[in-house]
């Protein structure tokens, strides 16, 4: 049985915990918006499956940016209107708060306060954002990937793994016990608990699908070239190591532009504002 003076200090740390959880949170008024995101383009382009990177706006997203040596500090996967009429008390619980026109463009994602949620697109239309792409995937593994997804909804976030991650990128000897190699599980190590970008992650590797796998030494086979473009045999890394700008450095996600590129009607002279 626990003693009565531990529990007191967890619940302790837990309340300190929450507070400081709750400012990291907070907005930073110095957000710099580099585009109006145009979101009637934004609704046509993207589609189930497409992973969305974000630049948070908070003291956290911050560190995270700092910690991944990156401009994005979330990942959400879109799932269209797959949930619009959800089957079951457990789903309809999870979209209470969503109203039905939102619920025609959902996404999954991991949140540091909430767990895994499902949100409109729309809110992040004030946000910098990226769309990527899975590129080659098949149509029954796409579906698979976004049942996946589904079914973590609810689940806890794992602040133990981001902490994992900072402590990766000390040199070895500040932290000589933390397990370095590709396949080590960073976090909780919990099926109840996932970050953003692991949760993704995991349900791509699930088929089959690398986002940024290690690669073995190059093979002598002549033909290895021409059967796999990474020119080496692969070796998964763990969902967990996994974060927003991996999507962004994979080279099996397209990145769609979705405001000016390809819709036409580009005249970059006229853009300017006069003085």
């Amino acid at each position: 049985m626990q003693r009565e003076p531990e529990k007191t200090s967890n619940s302790i740390l837990k309340v300190i915990g929450r507070a400081l959880l709750k400012r990291l949170e907070m907005p930073i008024p110095s957000y710099e918006k580099r585009i109006i995101n145009n979101m009637e383009n934004l609704y046509r382009e993207i589609q189930p499956g497409d992973v969305l990177l974000v630049e948070g706006r908070s003291e956290l997203s911050r560190i995270i940016q700092l910690l991944t040596k990156s401009s994005w500090s979330h990942a959400a996967i879109y799932i269209g209107d797959r949930l619009k009429d959800p089957v079951g008390e457990r789903l309809k619980s999870k979209l209470n708060s969503v109203g039905y026109t939102d619920r025609q463009h959902l996404l999954i994602e991991a949140d540091t306060g909430n767990g895994v949620i499902a949100i409109p697109l729309n809110s992040y239309e004030n946000y910098n954002i990226r769309i990527c792409r899975p590129f080659g995937i098949t149509a029954q593994d796409l579906q698979a990937v976004v049942d996946d997804v589904i079914d973590n909804l609810g689940k806890q976030y794992d602040h133990e793994n981001i902490l994992d991650l900072a402590l990766l990128l000390l040199p070895s000897f500040l932290n000589p016990f933390k397990k370095r190699t590709v396949q080590a599980c960073l976090g909780g190590c919990s099926e109840y608990k996932v970050i953003c970008s692991g949760m993704i992650a995991q349900a791509f590797q699930k088929v089959g699908y690398p986002i940024v796998p290690s690669l073995l030494a190059e093979s002598d086979d002549d033909n290895l070239l021409m059967n796999d473009p990474y020119g080496s045999k692969l070796i998964m890394r763990h969902y967990s190591q996994i974060v927003p700008r991996d999507f962004d450095l994979s080279p099996n996600f397209e990145i769609v532009k979705y405001n000016m590129i390809g819709l036409g009607g580009f005249n970059y002279k006229s853009i300017w504002a006069e003085r």
